[in-house]
């Protein structure tokens, strides 16, 4: 018995604990997959702005692909280490791409009344509404740039972090944002809940247009996820762009000022967009809070279980934590 469970451990740890995450959320994934995919055609309606988003079983087949590709780096490419530092954000981008299918599998209650209902109770006006005050060609553009950067300006600083060779600061700067988008995902999927912009756009009197015609049609894009019809809650978008601030803070303190900047912008642009009620950010907020707390932490327990159990396919834990810089490497011609 002891013998069974050191070889799970073995190979347990023998990957990463953003990897393992990944793995297990698969499981349920896959499993929605088939679901819907075994589904009679038109069992449930689809948005028509989506209609050319691929069909559940392509989706299916994309995941096996990925997990397949992934075992072979792990297994035989040892030293593709900006490959494999590179797989949580693919993971987590292949888990968003079908959340809607999860949330429809699961069916959980719709909870967009009741955050509609807080936000009143709270300010007294739907801020989203009230925020139509304000808007302006420029400023509605500023803030759709602030909004689409939330998928630039993370694993940005986690490639300075990795260019400056700081493995320590960039294993827990992953660790943290992968842990922040995963905990949001399992939010979308227990209280599924739509954006205002969706479930009151009779209650918006003044259009959202910018200077620049590509990025109005950016903010229209968003329709042909299926998931935006209920990926609210929590704001992932401000928990991820506000812990990305105190990673900045902590790791690379020339970086925080300019996340700092559009970190606020996007918050902000949050509610000027009409993308999210405030209860949705104050929940991403608290898991900003509790991931930036937990996921060094969780890095440390997690490299300790693998320098116990198990060594990294092809190098230790100690090996790849010791990596020296990139520009070292490069000057010794590795």
């Amino acid at each position: 018995m002891n013998e069974s469970r050191g070889g799970l451990r073995a190979i347990l740890f023998q990957f990463r604990m953003e990897e393992t995450i990944s793995l297990l959320l698969f499981v349920p994934m896959a499993i929605a997959l088939i679901g819907v995919s075994l589904a009679p055609p038109g069992a449930a309606p689809v948005n028509p702005a989506a209609a050319d988003y691929p069909d559940s079983f392509v989706r299916l087949i994309t995941l096996v692909g990925s997990v397949i590709v992934f075992f072979w780096v792990v297994r035989t490419k040892p030293n593709w280490h900006l490959v494999r530092d590179s797989l949580p954000f693919l993971f987590a981008a292949n888990i968003y791409g079908n959340l809607h299918d999860l949330i429809r599998f699961y069916g959980r209650p719709d909870i967009t009344g009741l955050l509609h209902r807080w936000d009143v109770a709270l300010f007294g006006v739907e801020p989203t509404v009230w925020a139509q005050r304000f808007i302006a060609p420029g400023l509605t553009d500023f803030f759709t740039v602030c909004y689409w950067l939330f998928y630039v300006t993370p694993p940005l600083l986690g490639l300075f972090l990795w260019i400056k060779g700081d493995r320590r600061a960039f294993r827990e700067t992953m660790v943290s944002i992968v842990l922040c988008l995963y905990a949001g995902y399992a939010g979308y999927v227990l209280w599924p809940a739509s954006a205002p912009r969706l479930a009151i756009p009779d209650q918006f009197t003044v259009p959202l247009h910018g200077l620049s015609a590509l990025l109005d049609q950016t903010r229209v894009a968003p329709a042909a996820i299926p998931l935006t019809a209920y990926g609210a809650f929590p704001s992932l978008h401000c928990a991820v762009a506000i812990l990305t601030v105190l990673l900045a803070w902590r790791h690379l303190r020339s970086f925080f000022p300019v996340q700092l900047f559009f970190g606020i912008g996007l918050v902000l642009g949050t509610i000027y967009l009409r993308h999210h009620w405030v209860v949705d950010i104050a929940a991403g907020l608290v898991l900003t809070v509790a991931t930036f707390w937990a996921g060094p932490r969780l890095e440390s327990w997690w490299e300790r279980m693998a320098a116990r159990y198990a060594a990294p396919p092809g190098r230790g834990v100690e090996d790849e934590a010791e990596e020296p810089p990139v520009a070292a490497r490069v000057a010794e011609g590795g």
